[in-house]
């Protein structure tokens, strides 16, 4: 397994989907040799769940969560995994999802801040499953990685994002209902992320586009094929479980930084171990 090299990031990756260039349906077309059988069990049980779009207009989602298996050194892992409408499948039928699962283990992905954005923003999952000998291992020059940036997040965010924040660091959830693909409530999924304490991150399942629960997400965006709103850009907020006041202090001090433009301390904060 090549997981754990000094200089770059050591991604292993699968693909899984109905293929244009295969009449077999859905099945695994690739992977890496980092995959053993036990992460490719993990991966493709998730896989599976998904099932076919049911919503044409639905461009891909980004899901996030750790896995039972560990790497051959025993270290923790961390999968995620892009789902993408792939358009017709080998028999001209609309909807085909595809998913691009990369691997990585939880100290690579502690230095892209536990943050799927920031993994795809480094270009691992462009256009891998077009053939199968694309399939291979990915790495990522740790340099390339840009430094955190808290000055991004809208000020105009920062009463939801505190209630949000309180909700999952409580252990409690937060779920997003939408009636279509919505740039803002994969914005707020994004800014939840960076402002969670950082070793809280890589225990967190989320998805950013859903069509059903089908993990057991701490952060979720769910497509709803019904809705009492006829207003198909209406996103519906939703907090499962109970805030713990004891959490509030914590919060007070980081958004007080963020307010203040303190970002150096704000990162440090979320940097303190046992938060």
């Amino acid at each position: 397994m090549s997981f754990g090299f000094n200089s770059h990031i050591v991604i292993e990756n699968l693909i899984y989907g109905a293929f244009s260039f295969s009449r077999k349906g859905q099945q695994v077309v690739g992977k890496t040799p980092g995959i053993t059988e036990e992460i490719e069990k993990e991966l493709v049980e998730f896989c599976t769940t998904w099932g076919d779009c049911r919503n044409l207009k639905f461009r891909r989602s980004l899901n996030q969560f750790p896995l039972l298996a560990k790497s051959d050194r025993g270290e923790k892992l961390i999968a995620v995994i892009k789902v993408i409408n792939s358009g017709l499948d080998q028999v001209g039928r609309e909807g085909t999802l595809v998913r691009h699962a990369v691997v990585l283990t939880e100290a690579d992905y502690r230095i892209l801040e536990y943050n799927p954005f920031v993994l795809e923003s480094q270009g691992v999952f462009q256009m891998v499953w077009t053939r199968q000998s694309n399939c291979r291992t990915i790495f990522v020059d740790k340099k390339s990685i840009p430094p955190s940036d808290l000055s991004e997040i809208p000020r105009s965010f920062f009463d939801s994002l505190y209630d949000y924040l309180l909700t999952i660091i409580s252990a409690g959830e937060v779920y997003l209902f939408l009636n279509n693909h919505i740039n803002t409530a994969e914005d707020i999924i994004y800014y939840i992320i960076k402002l969670l304490p950082l070793d809280l991150r890589p225990t967190i399942a989320l998805t950013t586009f859903a069509f059903r629960k089908n993990l057991d997400y701490k952060i979720g965006c769910y497509y709803r094929q019904s809705s009492t709103s006829p207003d198909p850009l209406t996103i519906r907020f939703e907090n499962s479980g109970v805030p713990d006041p004891g959490k509030e202090a914590f919060l007070d001090e980081l958004f007080d930084d963020l307010k203040g433009e303190k970002y150096g301390r704000a990162i440090r904060l979320l940097s303190q171990p046992g938060v």
